[in-house]
């Protein structure tokens, strides 16, 4: 088959006679590859790598943003059938250490992710344990399936902030998991302002369902969000840009004893002054990938 195969830094290649997947457990399932995203994170692991991936992982297939249909079944699978489309939960977690076991999957000492440690979706065909597939409607046009993933990403940080209907919110940073952010808070009956310096970024914004929107490089932004919320600041913002500067600017417009939730990625390490959440009650909040059940919760909102 053909795939895209991650050597190393700055090494990536098109393979065009890479071995088939074979079901190898009476529990996997074959899929036919039909969209993979690529992802920002894919993006820095080719030119900043290998950051996630073990060095002695590679060569392995790339790509963890999946849809496929199923073609071949392991002899003990009841709940999918050959031709069903599915969504890949690329992340497959222990089950069995501190972290599984109290309910924080996101933090599972042993979880292994599609691309990064095992064979990823950048490829004609990908095996995948049966259990980590989940069916998609038919009414859904196959290439949306690729962002149920990353649709999951926000599910997850949305949940970990215990967002209430009523609650005024901040996106700050409108790529792809900010807007899907912005869509699902939306769905919460969150009240939303999304932030970014591209106009059509913002524009994207409005469409998923903004209930404000604002350009952050403007020098009046700090004072203009705390106007749409009666000088209060926000009762929780959440950082999805990745960009240096982005957290400071998030934790600045959460409000007294509110929540920053941190989802983007930094590439250099922050350097902050703490007073302002010491002062202030703030909650800054980690939140990485995804646990048992977000993605259920994103095909269903899909």
């Amino acid at each position: 088959m053909k795939a895209l195969i991650y050597y190393g830094n700055k090494d990536i290649k098109l393979e065009n006679h890479w071995d088939d997947p074979n079901l190898n457990d009476e529990f996997n399932a074959i899929i036919k590859v039909n969209f993979t995203s690529i992802c920002a994170t894919d993006i820095e692991e080719w030119q900043f790598g290998p950051n996630y991936i073990n060095p002695n992982d590679p060569p392995l297939v790339h790509g963890h943003e999946i849809t496929g249909e199923i073609i071949e079944l392991g002899k003990n699978i009841n709940h999918l059938k050959i031709g069903d489309t599915v969504a890949v939960n690329n992340v497959i977690h222990c089950k069995k250490c501190f972290w599984c076991l109290n309910g924080q999957g996101g933090a599972c000492e042993s979880m292994k992710v599609a691309g990064f440690a095992l064979d990823g979706g950048l490829s004609e065909y990908m095996r995948w344990p049966s259990s980590h597939l989940i069916k998609i409607s038919d009414d859904i046009p196959k290439k949306y399936g690729a962002l149920i993933e990353p649709s999951t990403v926000a599910t997850h940080a949305i949940r970990k902030s215990g967002v209430k209907p009523g609650d005024n919110v901040a996106v700050v940073g409108c790529g792809t998991v900010g807007l899907l952010t912005v869509q699902v808070l939306k769905a919460s009956g969150a009240i939303v302002t999304a932030v970014d310096i591209r106009s059509e970024s913002l524009e994207l914004a409005k469409t998923f369902g903004a209930d404000y929107v604002y350009d952050s490089s403007k020098n009046d932004f700090a004072d203009y969000l705390l106007s749409i919320t009666g000088g209060i600041g926000h009762d929780i913002v959440f950082e999805t840009a990745g960009a240096q500067m982005a957290p400071k600017i998030s934790i600045d417009i959460t409000r007294r004893g509110g929540k920053t939730i941190l989802v983007g990625i930094y590439s250099k390490e922050l350097t902050m002054n703490f007073n302002d959440i010491v002062f202030f009650e703030k909650e800054v909040i980690g939140t990485i990938g995804s646990s048992p059940g977000d993605m259920e919760a994103a095909v269903m909102l899909l």
